[in-house]
């Protein structure tokens, strides 16, 4: 069937073009073809709607569509669940309310394509191009979109649940308030990215870039952010309950009002962080970094912090009681009015803390280096107060 049957047929009101073979079919308006076989687009009259061919409500089911030319074609609300799209040309293309329910769409071309509220279920999509696409409520659980280029789409409330973003490129991509839960996002390009809200319960981010993403009140409950790269983030207010944080770089992020209940952390790093007021009580804490972070009134009560860097960092206020700092480094670092009382400071270099105020009554100081450390008001460990 060519175009000319099909939009005829189309115009006598038949809507049913199930398994139509449709091949090669062109529907944009062009006047030419590039050597590569895709289409000039005619620069006169390009965004007049009459010039758009469409084919609203059609049912397209299991057709054969590979390597058609549709771009700027009107398909809202039709039927191509289950029809192959192979490399087709969809380029803003309307297909707002479309069924493309395990339809095949690798290869495509959706760039500024309109897919709100489309649904895109078990769709497969690997290396398509949806740059700036609109998917804004569209339906896409367990759609295969590995190494798919959604840079600048708008997936805001959108269903991802389950979805395949491997290694897929979601670069300044709106994602607030979308359903990411059980997805798989390894290796993914998210930088910039705006993930306000969204739900990444369970998600797979291992390796995944979110370089100056906005992670702000996002649920990461359970999500494997294993060597992920989220420096200079916005996450706060995120829920980081049992996520998995091992060898992931957090430096120069915003954490406030953020919860690490049972999350892991070995080997993160949170060096120029914004920690102020963070409960991380009785946490396993070896050979962190957080060099130059800000943790004002933090509660490291208990905690484990041997070996951890925490040279230059402010931590006024903060609660080192019964902690465990042996061989930590915490010279440069702001201890006024700290709580260190019967905390482990063995070997721990202290070389030009600030101390002023400091409660230290208890704690172990053996082989400590206190070169040049302020210790005006500081109570020592046998409860006298050090006048200078």
């Amino acid at each position: 069937m060519d175009a000319n049957e099909l939009l005829n047929r189309y115009a006598a009101g038949e809507r049913d073009f199930r398994l139509a073979n449709l091949r090669g079919i062109v529907l944009s308006p062009i006047d030419l073809y590039r050597s590569s076989d895709a289409p000039t687009l005619r620069l006169a009259n390009l965004n007049e709607h009459q010039h758009r061919p469409y084919l609203i409500g059609a049912n397209l089911s299991q057709a054969d569509l590979t390597k058609a030319h549709l771009s700027r074609a009107n398909l809202s609300k039709a039927d191509l669940s289950e029809a192959n799209l192979t490399g087709a040309n969809l380029m803003a293309a309307s297909l707002s309310g479309a069924n493309l329910s395990g339809a095949n769409l690798t290869d495509a071309n959706l760039a500024g394509a309109h897919l709100n509220w489309a649904n895109l279920s078990g769709a497969i999509l690997p290396n398509a191009n949806l740059i700036g696409a609109d998917m804004s409520a569209a339906n896409l659980t367990k759609a295969n979109l590995g190494d798919a280029n959604l840079s600048k789409a708008y997936l805001i409330k959108a269903n991802l649940n389950g979805a395949n973003l491997k290694d897929a490129d979601l670069t300044l991509a709106s994602l607030k308030d979308a359903d990411l839960s059980e997805a798989q996002l390894t290796g993914a390009e998210l930088s910039k990215a705006n993930l306000v809200g969204a739900n990444l319960t369970r998600a797979n981010l291992c390796k995944a870039n979110l370089l100056k993403a906005n992670l702000r009140r996002t649920n990461l409950t359970q999500a494997y952010l294993n060597g992920a790269c989220l420096s200079e983030s916005d996450l706060s207010e995120a829920c980081l309950e049992r996520a998995n944080l091992c060898k992931a770089d957090l430096s120069k992020t915003y954490l406030r009002k953020i919860s690490f209940n049972g999350s892991h952390l070995s080997g993160i790093n949170l060096s120029g962080a914004d920690l102020g007021g963070v409960d991380l009580s009785r946490k396993l804490l070896t050979g962190i970094n957080m060099a130059d972070a800000l943790l004002n009134e933090a509660n490291f009560s208990g905690a484990y912090l041997m070996e951890a860097n925490l040279s230059g960092a402010n931590l006024t206020k903060a609660n080192f009681s019964l902690a465990y700092l042996i061989n930590a480094n915490l010279s440069n670092s702001c201890l006024h009015e700290t709580d260190l009382s019967k905390a482990n400071l063995s070997k721990a270099n202290l070389r030009k803390a600030d101390l002023r105020g400091a409660n230290l009554r208890g704690a172990i100081l053996s082989e400590a280096d206190l070169r040049g450390a302020n210790l005006i008001g500081a109570i020592l460990p046998n409860g006298t107060i050090y006048r200078g």
